[in-house]
């Protein structure tokens, strides 16, 4: 409680100094950097194709893969990542699950700060999906908060594309003859 109420008694010293209109327009600008670190797969390569940074991970059905990154507040003031936003880009092949600090939970970046958080991501539906046929996960929505009451949700693009393959048959557990597209 205490700490809206500071929130609130700043946002309005913020507005009545004439900062806050631009400050309530302006969307925070997140950004992505390195080091990265993925646990929760048996194998993992990094490799350039172009101007892209690529990082296939080995599949594992049901499995939870949890990819390490920093995150970056391009902003002028200090924002609070609460979470996933609502909506996320597709995948076939990874479920969105959670981004927070390490161990889980928020995490606040002051202004011009970098803060690691981990990206929890499911495994899963490769009977769906022709063997070898791939997934991609290049972008985060997050949503954010900023001195306890400017919410937003803001889009970080990863700094690698993670990439993952449908396996064969033997490695996707609940495919059956009908259940995988051609190919």
């Amino acid at each position: 409680m205490r700490r809206s109420v500071l929130a609130s008694v700043a946002v309005v010293g913020v507005l009545a100094g004439g900062g806050g209109s631009a400050l309530a327009a302006a969307a925070p600008e997140l950004g992505a950097g390195g080091p990265t670190r993925v646990d929760g797969t048996g194998a993992t390569a990094v490799f350039r194709v172009g101007d892209r940074t690529v990082r296939q991970v080995r599949y594992a059905d049901r499995g939870t893969l949890v990819y390490a990154f920093r995150l970056r507040n391009d902003g002028e003031v200090p924002l609070t990542v609460t979470g996933l936003a609502g909506r996320q880009p597709p995948s076939r092949l990874f479920a969105y699950r959670s981004i927070g600090a390490p161990g889980g939970g928020e995490v606040t970046i002051a202004a011009g700060e970098f803060e690691p958080v981990t990206l929890v991501l499911r495994m899963g539906g490769c009977e769906t999906l022709s063997a070898r046929a791939g997934s991609f996960v290049t972008e985060v929505r997050v949503s954010t908060e900023r001195m306890g009451v400017l919410d937003d949700d803001v889009t970080v693009t990863l700094p690698e594309e993670l990439h993952t393959g449908s396996p064969r048959e033997a490695f996707c557990p609940n495919s059956t003859a009908t259940s995988r597209p051609p190919g």
